[in-house]
């Protein structure tokens, strides 16, 4: 407070109209063994905990299996399906040796309906078998920079060698969310799909806050027993688009909606009226002994990105 009423004095224009208070809203209390929220417009880590922790992945595997497929596959391309892709269990929409399914609809079940059977049936189309295909995730995930990640399958089924990060699964997303055929996908609350018998079935997406939480735009699901319940989640409001990872949780979607609300409760009008005044070293000084640290993180953060071409807020 006294640096604001001291800068007020001095600069009335550029503060007249800045809130009392700067400080961060608190973080939220969630039930997660690792998680991470990531301001996307800011790019900027919002906050974390055990963010670079080792964990199973569970059904998060299919956003790199969703990446290779429009990747490598004509979303029009055939796909005569396997014996093993019939006999890939647990989640899956009942694919039957011998039918013909295009990518499109197959990378659908995947990424809303979160079909086990379906990322066998992809991995099988693009990499000729899964044990190819597995080695073109790890190699993707080496390109991205995801160095505590490592593949086993294309679905995300408990095995070992199997596991990721908060942090690595942010910058899958991240990439992901580049796509937008995935992109687009990821925003159905729910799937028609039609079989190999002309029968079409509705299928909801497994992805809870879509419709519920405001501006829910994404992104994938996952649970298994080691895992637990692991979301990547995403929404975006007005000019600014959140992301939130949760690992290891027993309700991701009530954590993720937590951190979300966290990550757009940050970078409010106070720190962007701040910015100017870093800009005089007499003022910075100021405000670096008298604002919380997680403040003036936030503000010279934003004095960085001033500096470039346009800010995200113009």
């Amino acid at each position: 407070m006294t640096v604001l009423l001291i800068l007020a004095l001095a600069f009335p224009p550029a503060l007249a109209r800045v809130p009392p208070a700067v400080a961060a809203p608190s973080v939220p209390s969630v039930s997660a063994e690792s998680w991470v929220v990531f301001d996307d417009a800011y790019g900027y880590e919002v906050a974390s905990r055990h963010p670079d922790r080792r964990a199973p992945m569970a059904s998060t595997t299919k956003l790199m299996t969703a990446l290779l497929v429009v990747e490598n596959a004509n979303l029009a391309d055939s796909v005569t399906i396997s014996r093993r892709a019939e006999a890939t269990g647990h989640k899956q929409i009942w694919l039957r040796q011998g039918d013909e399914w295009v990518v499109e609809e197959l990378l659908e079940a995947l990424l809303v309906v979160s079909a086990n059977d379906a990322a066998v049936a992809l991995a099988e189309h693009v990499g000729g078998d899964v044990g190819s295909f597995v080695s073109l995730m790890n190699r993707r995930a080496a390109e991205l920079g995801m160095a505590d990640t490592s593949f086993a399958n294309p679905h995300g089924l408990d095995a070992s060698g199997h596991h990721t990060t908060a942090h690595d699964l942010l910058v899958l997303a991240r990439q992901v969310m580049e796509s937008p055929v995935l992109a687009r996908m990821a925003t159905r609350t729910a799937a028609t799909l039609v079989n190999g018998d002309g029968a079409a079935t509705r299928w909801e997406s497994t992805n809870e806050l879509l419709g519920e939480f405001e501006g829910a735009i994404g992104l994938k699901t996952g649970w298994t027993t080691k895992a637990r319940e692991v979301l990547v989640a995403v929404a975006e409001r007005g000019d600014r688009r959140i992301y939130a990872v949760v690992m290891g949780s027993e309700d991701a979607s009530r954590a993720a909606a937590r951190l979300l609300e966290h990550g757009f409760a940050v970078f409010g009008p106070a720190e962007r009226r701040l910015v100017p005044l870093m800009e005089d070293r007499h003022h910075a000084a100021e405000l670096r002994q008298s604002l919380a640290s997680d403040t003036l993180a936030r503000v010279v953060h934003l004095r960085g990105l001033a500096l470039r071409s346009s800010a995200p807020w113009e």
